[in-house]
């Protein structure tokens, strides 16, 4: 994943959270021109601090896994709504009496 594909995600998440970028620039310190830049991929590089603030802004997360790793179905369920996981439940099976 990119730097361009974060802010698309990240994009999404702010307005999913009603929240203006103006909003966002007051609360996690970020300039709104940088997260105008974000949004639109047009942005070099921003720097992990900033990242984490304006992802905690609207409620997103960023989480490391080593590369290659492939999607288990915990990632399936613990998937933000929107992405299939609100129809989705765990099932166990019964253990054979």
């Amino acid at each position: 994943m990119n730097l361009a594909e974060l802010g698309e995600i990240f994009r999404r998440a702010r307005i999913e959270a009603n929240l203006t970028q103006e909003q966002v620039a007051e609360r996690s310190g970020v300039p709104r021109a940088r997260i105008s830049l974000f949004e639109t991929g047009a942005l070099a590089e921003l720097g992990a601090v900033k990242m984490l603030s304006l992802f905690d802004t609207v409620g997103l997360e960023l989480l490391a896994r080593p590369a290659g790793h492939r999607r288990t179905l915990d990632d399936v369920l613990t998937e933000p709504e929107g992405r299939g996981a609100s129809t989705r439940q765990r099932v166990r099976l019964r253990k054979s009496q």
